[in-house]
């Protein structure tokens, strides 16, 4: 089984949550929550979990494909051997209890000029904790390969109370934005629950991966 692991002006689209006033790639932003340091540490928590289905236990991750955003999004076996068209695919994964924790969605391009990767942890209630944006690309003028990652923190009531960006070259040397240019940049939309994010997405969840 192969699995996808994380690695100009743009729209982010809030589904059902609260933003301030105006959000950009590049913002840094932090509310006057006292919640703050608690949902990151729950993020944190979760991550961890994450993390060690990829690294021990990655059978338990559930691989699903979608041939276009009007198509059901199915649980498949690999990603081996996918139809040659436009398409996303997604890893989910769910706890010992069952409860979908994790959910991350790879846009698949021909081009080889950049990597992207939408994560979404959610709580036990099935609400949105962190959205992590990861975007890798090539010539971005300011270096040879620039990292690009945004994080946007959510407390229980949907509401963004913290949000961070970082811009790295290969080395995880800082880069100034101003300075590099965006091709890849993509609209992109962050839902508020699983419930949400598995009916806007057409998935038909499964229990068991198809038979090759």
């Amino acid at each position: 089984m192969r699995t996808f692991f994380p690695l100009g002006l743009i729209i982010v689209l809030f589904v059902g949550c609260t933003p301030p006033v105006h959000i950009s790639e590049e913002t840094n932003y932090r509310s006057k929550s006292p919640d703050i340091f608690k949902i990151v540490s729950s993020y944190k928590t979760a991550a961890k979990e994450v993390s060690n289905y990829f690294t021990k236990d990655s059978s338990k991750i559930e691989l699903y494909l979608q041939l276009n955003k009007e198509e059901a999004t199915k649980r498949v076996a690999n990603f081996d051997s996918v139809p040659q068209a436009e398409y996303s695919a997604y890893n989910l994964i769910r706890n010992k209890q069952g409860k979908i924790i994790y959910i991350s969605e790879y846009p698949v391009t021909e081009s080889e000029e950049y990597d992207m990767i939408y994560e979404s942890y959610f709580d036990l209630k099935g609400n949105l904790i962190a959205f992590i944006r990861k975007c890798i690309f090539n010539n971005g003028v300011c270096a040879n390969i620039v990292n690009e990652k945004s994080d946007y923190y959510f407390d229980e009531k949907h509401k963004l109370i913290l949000k961070t960006y970082e811009i790295t070259d290969e080395k995880k040397k800082p880069l100034n934005p101003a300075t590099c240019v965006f091709n890849f940049r993509f609209e992109y939309k962050i839902y508020k629950t699983t419930k949400e994010y598995l009916k806007v997405r057409h998935f038909v969840l499964s229990d068991k991966a198809p038979e090759i």
